[in-house]
């Protein structure tokens, strides 16, 4: 018999809280502290959002939680073969980013969910501009740990795949949502997804 739902939720939250201020603690003095207390912000956002957030009223099959996990996986990923030195466009970028998605996290609240799953339509700050705005702060930090790397223009071409994978999860959480009539309403007073005027 599986664990409670609540009870996954507060250990996964603990864990994040735990793990977060681990990771900051032995990352002081390896990358620049703007960086730093970016990243530690939004673990503690996220392991804050798993202890408070409400039962999902519709969960997504494994399948559709299946495509959306190489999203979820891919920043930290890209986050881990960053160079430790940071030029200043990347850190401001990445700070950026970061800060949208924090923002968007917050306006989320008990609303908030890594996998697809109905929990709720928030349609305040943010989100009354894009449908995912945490997902376009995601892909902002993505690309600033490109911007750090000084990546050649010829390796950009991975940044292809990787907003492949995030177009797909808001597809498949998407399929998901449109179940919900007040998702629906939403969809028709915010038309775009990621990009205004674009996507």
């Amino acid at each position: 018999m599986p664990p409670p739902p609540r009870l996954v939720d507060i250990a996964i939250g603990v864990s994040i809280l735990s793990w977060a201020g681990a990771a900051t603690w032995s990352n002081l003095g390896q990358r620049p502290m703007a960086i730093l207390i970016a990243t530690s912000l939004l673990h503690l956002m996220v392991g804050v959002l798993f202890l408070v957030r409400r039962g999902a009223e519709k969960q997504s099959d494994w399948a559709t939680g299946l495509m959306a996990v190489p999203a979820v996986l891919v920043g930290g990923w890209v986050f881990g073969w960053s160079p430790n030195d940071w030029n200043v466009a990347a850190q401001i970028l990445f700070v950026s980013g970061c800060g949208l998605a924090i923002v968007s996290f917050a306006f989320l609240g008990r609303c908030f969910a890594i996998l697809p799953a109905i929990r709720g339509t928030v349609v305040r700050g943010p989100f009354s501009i894009i449908r995912h705005p945490a997902y376009l702060g995601e892909l902002v930090m993505v690309v600033a740990c490109f911007v750090a790397a000084e990546l050649h223009w010829q390796q950009l071409v991975i940044l292809l795949p990787i907003v492949a994978l995030f177009a797909i999860r808001i597809h498949v959480e998407e399929r998901l949502l449109l179940s919900s009539e007040a998702y629906q309403r939403y969809c028709r007073q915010v038309r775009w997804r990621l990009i205004p005027l674009i996507w």
